[in-house]
């Protein structure tokens, strides 16, 4: 039997050697003799017993062995059971594993018919739905599972079998699982389905063979990796994830009000385990574990990053999430350099692929512009961002980055800020060439020296035509198109600087100068 990605609103698929692995908690047993007799082997500074999810309805235990830089998940023997429902939990959500389902009967007229159904999010259960399909199976997004109790099924509007067409006017229709489940992972309090009854798939859903049974076609778990899928009985071998720079979570696990999940992503983003603890102390303590250990082997990856590109001085790297205007937020491993802010899809493993990130974001031409909880955020605690932008050729770039804690984000915050500052302090000058009163030439400018409007034959300065201090600039504006002003008083007053192309790059540079020079002053923290 083939197992696909099984997404609750409140459970995120993984991956573990291409499984959809999900994680539950229930009352642990005897491990067997080998397993531990092989943690015991390993060194470990930390050992304990968890649970890894496999589908919505069964888990398997799992022996969670920490080492100095590996994380091991051993399923061992004979592990695996049904899934049983938590007594404690709230009827029809209990932490994504709810035991009743919603069942209300379908209305013949609203077959192949687009609705429009408004959801109304609880603070416990979300939206109170389970998604399959994808475009890469072939089939639009459905409605797999509805809890009865929660928001879907208070409409009274939505079906299993419905395929979801659109959230919140994002189309869907060509979304891959994965994107679906961010999508809808996004939405805020109020959430616009529009949606279209598809009653064949109805059926594959009320007639599985088992609880835990699943469509050839479900999409493969939420990992980049995209391998080979397994059943239950064939995840027996360890699976290990190196703890240089893995990845390490809560945020990224669905609403928990028991606050007992965590994940573990590798490098690479090609593997990785969903897992839950007895308890929140339990989880907690598995969570800062493995963050310290992650921690500890920074400066060995740092020192690689140094040699496989001379001259690069790596201050601060580490996993943020990257917030698109649409689609689901993307995970990006940024490294602030001594010069550049540069952002990679998974950790550089070569000098080619270090030279090639996906995005480079010059500091001296960046700044920080938002830092806390979002402002739309109903939950300010669990968002926590920071913004930035930046003056590019092309005009302004905005950038917002999620981060998990309140440490972190004071770290990136500051050392993005100081980062900023050092850069214009190490480039000290920049020039651009443009045209004055008609005349083409370059203008200089110089964190000391200020500004200076100069020809220049061969690279060699020829004549200056102006030269002005910063402490003479009154205001700076510009266009947005291609011209700068700049008002020194005096004689001169406003000059009027054609700088061929759009200006807000050269703006941004100056703003980092001053900023840098009243840094100098003590003036800022």
């Amino acid at each position: 039997m083939n197992l696909g990605a099984v997404s609750c609103l409140n459970v995120s698929s993984i991956s573990w050697k291409g499984t959809a692995v999900y994680l539950d908690c229930q009352p642990f047993y005897s491990y067997s003799r080998n397993a531990l007799n092989m943690a015991a082997a390993m060194k470990a500074q930390k050992t304990g017993l968890l649970e890894l999810r496999v589908t919505v309805d069964r888990w398997i235990r799992v022996l969670a062995t920490l080492t100095e830089d590996t994380l091991t998940v051993n399923p061992g023997e004979g592990v695996e059971e049904p899934a049983k429902p938590n007594p404690s939990g709230p009827a029809g959500a209990i932490n994504g594993d709810p035991p009743n389902l919603s069942s209300s009967p379908v209305p013949e007229t609203i077959t192949n018919v687009k609705r429009t159904v408004r959801v109304t999010k609880q603070d416990v259960g979300g939206l109170g739905i389970s998604i399959k399909g994808g475009k890469e199976n072939k089939m639009p997004i459905l409605i797999s599972k509805i809890f009865k109790g929660l928001a879907a099924d208070q409409t009274e509007a939505l079906y299993v079998g419905d395929a979801i067409l659109s959230v919140n006017g994002y189309d869907l229709r060509e979304a891959t699982h994965d994107e679906a489940v961010q999508a809808l992972k996004k939405t805020g309090k109020e959430v616009v389905l529009e949606v279209k009854y598809i009653k064949e798939m109805s059926a594959f859903f009320k007639n599985s063979v088992s609880p835990g049974a699943t469509l050839p076609w479900d999409s493969p778990p939420s990992s980049p990796h995209r391998g080979a899928e397994l059943s239950p009985a064939e995840v027996k071998e360890p699976c290990s994830i190196p703890l240089k720079m893995c990845q390490v979570s809560r945020k990224r696990c669905p609403p928990d009000t028991e606050n007992r999940y965590f994940e573990v992503i590798s490098s690479s983003r090609r593997s990785s385990v969903f897992l839950r603890a007895k308890d929140p102390a339990m989880a907690q303590s598995w969570y800062n574990a493995i963050q310290a250990g992650a921690a500890s082997l920074l400066p060995r990856v740092m020192e690689e990053m140094r040699s496989m590109q001379l001259g690069v001085e790596v201050k601060h790297l580490g996993w943020i999430a990257e917030q698109v205007t649409q689609g689901p937020e993307k995970p990006v491993l940024a490294v602030l350099t001594d010069r550049d802010l540069v952002l990679y899809p998974s950790l550089p493993e070569s000098r080619e692929s270090l030279g090639n990130p996906t995005k480079s974001h010059p500091l001296i031409a960046t700044r920080l512009v938002h830092s806390g909880p979002g402002k739309s955020s109903p939950l300010l605690d669990s968002d926590l961002s920071f913004g930035l932008r930046s003056g590019t050729k092309q005009g302004v770039e905005t950038h917002v980055f999620r981060v998990d804690s309140a440490k972190e984000l004071s770290t990136w915050t500051h050392l993005v800020v100081e980062g900023c500052h050092n850069a214009a302090e190490l480039v000290k000058e920049v020039t651009a060439a443009c045209s004055w009163n008609g005349k083409e030439c370059t203008l200089g400018v110089h964190i000391d020296e200020g500004f200076t409007l100069f020809t220049q034959e061969m690279g060699v300065r020829k004549s200056i035509l102006l030269q002005q201090p910063f402490e003479r600039l009154r205001m700076s504006s510009d266009d947005g198109v291609r011209m700068m002003f700049l008002d020194f008083g005096g004689q001169e007053a406003e000059i009027q600087l054609d700088l061929h192309s759009c200006p807000k790059t050269i703006v941004f540079i100056i703003h980092s100068f001053l900023s840098a020079k009243v840094k100098r002053l003590g003036l800022l923290a």
